[in-house]
């Protein structure tokens, strides 16, 4: 009899001690399960120069921006130093307005504590839903652009700007790099139709300046195909037309600099 009372107690705390971790074991798994996962970026949202039904806060960008400066004197002090941040954000708004998932895609700062309070910023606020081309809501996630701009003093480009050392350089680079880029020329590209109809496949090589605020200025070609001279113009067209680049960088501030870039299409 001693044997069997004294092993009832045990058995009991073995019991427990499984129904305990296993109780732990659930725990962890619900609190991984309504943790908020990333949504997947579908390639038809990811243009993110189509600006038309994207998300933007309810008060504006400018407000927003502005209240961003004026109650974070760091993110200030930054812009002012270095001149205008600009983000791509992947982010999704639920029905009633509120950022369910928002993370930096690409930006011209690697300041990781500017970046978390822009983040903080944009889930705080109200936003306006991602709409489709007919007015109805898109339950998906999407690019947005977002700038927080510099005094317009600071971005008129100086003389010193385009004489720097290229290798001291950090050069202009489009906004999600160089494959969305050539999505952009692929997208936006009208082919001439003389062009297509002689089946002539065209080259240009053009010449341009990013300014201190990301605009794309002063637009040369420099190489084209003799046989398409609308190539070119139409090479012109799209540069002109482009989204903001993210500046050149020397000794950590925004300058205006010279890039080139060649674009060749052929006809299939």
């Amino acid at each position: 009899m001693s044997v069997n009372n004294s092993s009832k107690p045990q058995y009991k705390q073995n019991i427990g001690t499984i129904i305990h971790s296993v109780a732990m074991i659930l725990f962890f798994l619900l609190s991984a399960n309504t943790q908020a996962k990333p949504p997947i970026l579908l390639s038809k949202h990811s243009a993110w120069w189509k600006t038309q039904n994207k998300p933007t806060p309810k008060q504006g960008w400018d407000t927003f921006t502005t209240n961003i400066k004026k109650y974070h004197p760091y993110i200030h002090q930054q812009v002012q130093e270095t001149g205008s941040i600009m983000f791509l954000v992947n982010m999704r708004v639920n029905k009633k307005g509120r950022v369910d998932f928002a993370e930096i895609w690409d930006s011209n700062t690697t300041d990781s504590l500017l970046k978390d309070t822009i983040l903080q910023a944009i889930k705080y606020n109200s936003f306006t839903p991602y709409l489709s081309t007919k007015g109805k809501r898109i339950n998906e996630n999407t690019l947005v652009l977002m700038e927080i701009p510099a005094d317009a003093e600071d971005l008129i480009t100086q003389p010193q700007d385009t004489t720097q050392p290229n290798k001291a350089i950090t050069p202009s680079r489009f906004l999600g790099g160089d494959e969305a880029f050539r999505e952009y020329i692929i997208d936006q590209f009208v082919y001439p139709a003389r062009c297509v109809n002689a089946s002539i496949s065209g080259y240009v090589l053009v010449r341009f300046m990013v300014n201190r605020n990301g605009l794309v200025t002063h637009c040369r070609i420099k190489e084209s195909s003799s046989k398409c001279p609308e190539f070119s113009v139409e090479a012109i067209r799209i540069l002109k037309a482009c989204p903001k680049w993210i500046p050149a960088k020397f000794e950590g501030k925004n300058i205006a600099a010279w890039f080139e870039v060649p674009i060749s299409l052929s006809v299939q």
